[in-house]
């Protein structure tokens, strides 16, 4: 009798343990598989920091060995929803794919304007909420009412300061029906209407889905690559927000950041044709190169890999 019931109990006790490794199992596979929820390809060039923690897969925690300081092709990131939202790299060494979170990469940029705000820190204002209760709220018009995307706009006035800007938006308002969410220069973010409600500064095709900001324009080298920086950094926040990529704007309507150049000629129902002039003249007036949406999405690519 006694043998017998030392066999039921060893019995019991592996069909404990066999339970308790299922249940084990389970929770240390949800807690560290990542769950993406989307992806995009890039072609970048970055150097892994110090200690970065490099996988072999995205599905397993299977660390690899890289060299500090690695020079590495970075060619897709994936959104996760369960890993603290944390975006992660597919980056290539060697032949070889791994993946490591974005934070522990630095990219190389190709534009003079971008190496200079990245050897600086990547430097950026806080954003500072004014929200008025004089523009209208509407709803976006997608399926999760979020904003799909963000469109850049620069003010065409010369010399004119955000504070003016600002003012006259709202004093005109009442005959314009015309208004952006935020507008940007080299030392602020001010909100003015709440980005959860579209703004009307695009035309018909575009504020239904899109967070819009403005530019006044800058004069000197360090403020126009200084407000490039906060505008990267406010587009970057707006997309990690709503966990969306970081991806040009294409004839087709897809992507995420878009010139109102670019929706006049891919969306239409507007003429616009900001910031291009903006962006293209202070760039060879100040730094003696070129600016273009190419180079703002791979800056708003190196502020969203730090969030």
């Amino acid at each position: 009798m006694a043998k017998r019931k030392k066999k039921q109990n060893l019995i019991y006790l592996s069909l404990i343990i066999i339970v308790a490794a299922i249940i084990g199992g389970s929770w240390f596979y949800s807690h560290h598989t990542r769950e993406v929820s989307n992806s995009y390809a890039v072609s970048e060039t970055a150097t892994l920091s110090s200690g970065a923690r490099v996988y072999n897969s995205l599905s397993v925690i299977q660390r690899a060995n890289l060299p500090d300081q690695a020079l590495v092709k970075v060619n897709r990131y994936y959104l996760t929803s369960n890993d603290n939202d944390d975006t992660y790299a597919r980056i290539n060494y060697n032949g070889k794919n791994y993946f490591v979170r974005a934070t522990d990469i630095e990219l190389k940029m190709n534009n003079e304007i971008n190496s200079y705000l990245t050897q600086s820190g990547l430097p950026h204002a806080k954003i500072t909420k004014q929200i008025s209760s004089i523009f209208e709220q509407r709803g976006y018009s997608t399926s999760s009412g979020n904003p799909r995307g963000v469109v850049i706009h620069d003010t065409g006035n010369e010399n004119s300061t955000i504070s003016s800007e600002v003012s006259y938006m709202k004093q005109n308002y009442s005959s314009t029906k015309v208004f952006v969410h935020t507008f940007i220069d080299n030392q602020q973010i001010v909100n003015i209407a709440d980005t959860k409600y579209m703004a009307e500064g695009a035309g018909p095709y575009a504020n239904p889905y899109f967070v819009q900001f403005e530019m006044p324009h800058e004069y000197t080298a360090a403020s126009f690559a200084n407000q490039l920086g906060n505008a990267a950094y406010y587009t970057a926040y707006i997309l990690k927000q709503n966990n969306l990529p970081v991806t040009k704007g294409t004839k087709d309507g897809g992507g995420t950041v878009w010139t109102h150049a670019m929706i006049s000629s891919y969306l239409g129902g507007t003429d616009h044709e900001d910031p291009i002039s903006y962006w293209s003249t202070a760039a060879r007036k100040l730094f003696g190169t070129t600016y273009n949406i190419n180079n703002f999405v791979e800056l708003v690519q190196a502020y969203y890999n730090q969030m």
